[in-house]
């Protein structure tokens, strides 16, 4: 009976130990990437980038603008501004109104508190998607969206979009 009672006591340690290595394993890919401090670029903010980006300033001044992107598909722009209001809500909806004027818009993904994912349809009826995220940082509005190198997938988009809020 010993026997018995420390095999269960062994499997169901055997059994918690791969549970936990799970949630650990699902944790660490759905952040995978590593921190990237912008500060160093011009822009206060931190956030979890693929390993293998470039990043490169372009603007000076009172526009500031970064790209960050690689080969496989990731390719941010962020663009750091002087704001005009502190009101993220106020900022969000006179972007959505500027997207929704697009002739390609097609709908809006997803909502956040400080920004959207929405669709775009080409002239040839392809599905490409992009966002906006806001974030007000002392007297400056910084703005995240998808850079130009191509049309992007939603999960293209959407990975991107942890990256920043994360």
């Amino acid at each position: 009976m010993i026997i018995n009672e420390d095999l269960r006591i062994f499997l169901f340690m055997a059994s918690l130990l791969f549970i936990i290595s799970c949630q650990y394993n699902k944790n660490k890919e759905d952040k995978e990437g590593e921190m990237t401090d912008l500060l160093k670029y011009g822009i206060p903010q931190t956030i979890i980038t693929p390993s293998d980006v470039v990043i490169s300033k372009i603007g000076k001044g009172e526009l500031m603008d970064v790209s960050i992107k690689n080969d496989k598909g990731y390719d941010l722009q962020i663009f750091m501004v002087g704001a005009f209001t502190s009101d993220i809500k106020k900022i969000k909806e006179e972007k959505k109104a500027n997207a929704t004027s697009n002739p390609s818009f097609s709908k809006i993904v997803e909502e956040y508190e400080d920004g959207f994912l929405y669709e775009k349809v080409t002239e040839e009826g392809t599905r490409t998607y992009d966002f906006n995220i806001i974030r007000i940082v002392g007297a400056n509005e910084i703005n995240f969206q998808c850079g130009n190198s191509k049309e992007f997938t939603e999960s293209e988009v959407k990975k991107m979009v942890r990256s920043i809020r994360n």
